[in-house]
C-alpha cells in the first residue's frame, strides 16, 4: 500500500477527451501514464474520486451525455451504501468508457492496411517493425502463424529479404525480425565505413580494381605520344630484356599456346607494324632499331634497367641508347593489411552508387563481417 500523499498532483496531465474515436487509444494511454505518476496521491488512491476525476478531462457536445449518466450513476451507488474505496466504482466506469467510445473501426482499418501491403521505408528497419507490429496487435493478429511472418517479409526490400533467407533462414517472426534488424545495421555500418574513406581520395586507384581504358588488339602498337605498354609476362609484348640478339622467339605464353597448350601461335597473317610486311612481329623486324647494326658495326643490345616490380611499361619502339628514353619501370611497394584495406575502400568509394550497392550488399552475408 502506497504512503498516502496530499499534495500537488505531477507531470502532465491528460489533453481533454472530446469524443474523437481516433484518440480514444492516446487519451487513454495519457490518462493512465498520468495516474502512475500520481498513484500515491489521494485523489487517486480512492477510487470514487479517482472516478470523478476521470470525468474531469473529458468535454463536448459529443461526451456530455455519457458524462452526466455516469456521474448520476455513481451518485446513486454511493447513495445505496457502497464505499467510496470500493474499487468497483472505478472498473465500471473504465469499462463504459471503453465500451462507448473505442474505436470499433480500428482493427477492420488494420486489417486491410495489412492486407494492402506495408513496406519499409527507407533504411529505417526500427521504424518498419514498429508500424507493423502496432498493425499487427490492433488488427489481432497471432505473430507467430505464417500469414503474419508472411506478411512481415513482404515489407522488405528484396535485397535485405534474399541476404537474411541466404543466411540465417529463420522460421519464427522473432526470428526473422532479428535477422532483418541484424542484417540492416551491418549494411548500414558497410556503407559509413566507405562513406568514411570519400575525404582521402587519392587520384590513383588500387591496381587490379579498376581497368583504366579499353582492351586493343594485343598485336597492335600504342601510336600516342607517351609508349606502348608490354603485357604481362608470357604474352607475345614480353619484355625486350629477355630476348635474344637477332630477332624474338614466342615464349609460348597464354597468348601464343594453342587449345592444346604446346603449340605455338601461326605468325604467317600477323602484319608487322614496323614495316607492314606479314610474317613477324615488329620486335622481329630486320628494320627494327635493335636489329640494325650500330656505328662499329656490330648489333646493338638492348639493356633496361632492373624492374624491382612484377611488372615494366617498356618502349618497343627503340632501343635504349644514350640520346632515347630510358624505360619506365613499375615499382611495387609493400603495405600492411590494413593499409591495403583503406587503399581498397578508397577505391570502393570512388565508384559509382550502383557499384557501391552491390559491394556493400555481399560483404555484408561475408563470415566475420560484423566485426569490421
Amino acid at each position: 500500500m502506497p504512503q498516502v500523499q496530499q499534495g500537488k498532483l505531477v507531470g502532465e496531465p491528460p489533453t481533454i477527451y472530446d469524443g474523437d474515436r481516433k484518440k480514444t487509444t492516446l487519451f487513454i494511454n495519457e490518462w493512465e501514464l498520468y495516474w502512475a505518476v500520481n498513484n500515491d496521491n489521494a485523489l487517486m488512491i480512492n477510487p470514487y474520486r479517482r472516478a470523478m476525476f476521470f470525468l474531469t478531462y473529458i468535454k463536448g457536445s459529443r461526451v456530455n451525455e455519457w458524462v452526466m449518466a455516469v456521474n448520476r450513476w455513481l451518485a446513486r451507488q454511493i447513495q445505496g451504501g457502497i464505499a467510496t474505496n470500493d474499487e468497483r466504482l472505478w472498473n465500471e466506469v473504465a469499462s463504459s468508457f471503453t465500451r462507448r467510445f473505442a474505436d470499433s473501426l480500428a482493427k477492420e482499418n488494420a486489417q486491410a492496411i495489412l492486407r494492402a501491403g506495408v513496406k519499409m521505408k527507407g533504411e529505417d528497419i526500427n521504424a518498419y517493425v514498429v508500424e507493423i507490429e502496432e498493425l499487427i496487435r490492433l488488427a489481432e493478429y497471432r505473430f507467430d502463424v505464417p500469414q503474419t511472418i508472411e506478411t512481415f517479409t513482404d515489407g522488405l526490400p528484396t535485397g535485405l529479404y534474399q541476404k537474411i533467407l541466404e543466411l540465417d533462414r529463420p522460421r519464427s517472426y522473432e526470428q526473422w525480425k532479428q535477422a532483418a534488424i541484424n542484417c540492416q545495421q551491418d549494411y548500414i555500418h558497410m556503407k559509413a565505413r566507405l562513406k568514411a574513406h570519400r575525404g582521402g581520395i587519392t587520384t590513383s586507384r588500387p591496381r587490379g580494381w579498376m581497368p583504366q581504358r579499353m582492351l586493343t588488339d594485343p598485336n597492335a602498337m600504342d601510336t600516342s605520344a607517351g609508349r606502348t605498354r608490354g603485357q604481362v609476362a608470357g604474352s607475345e609484348e614480353i619484355n625486350p630484356a629477355n630476348m635474344p640478339r637477332g630477332g624474338y622467339i614466342p615464349r609460348g605464353g597464354y597468348m601464343q599456346r594453342g587449345r592444346g597448350g604446346g603449340t605455338t601461335r601461326d605468325l604467317r597473317e600477323v602484319e608487322c607494324y614496323t614495316c607492314h610486311r606479314k610474317g613477324h612481329l615488329s620486335r622481329n623486324c630486320p628494320q627494327h632499331t635493335w636489329n640494325q647494326p650500330n656505328n662499329n658495326g656490330r648489333q646493338r643490345n638492348w639493356t633496361p634497367r632492373s624492374s624491382q616490380g612484377r611488372e615494366a611499361i617498356v618502349d618497343d619502339r627503340s632501343a635504349y641508347g644514350g640520346d632515347e628514353e630510358q624505360p619506365i619501370v613499375a615499382r611495387s611497394t609493400t603495405q600492411t593489411p590494413q593499409q591495403q584495406a583503406d587503399s581498397w575502400l578508397r577505391g570502393v568509394a570512388t565508384a559509382g552508387e550502383d557499384v557501391q550497392e552491390l559491394v556493400m550488399r555481399d560483404l555484408v552475408g561475408r563470415e566475420g563481417f560484423q566485426n569490421a
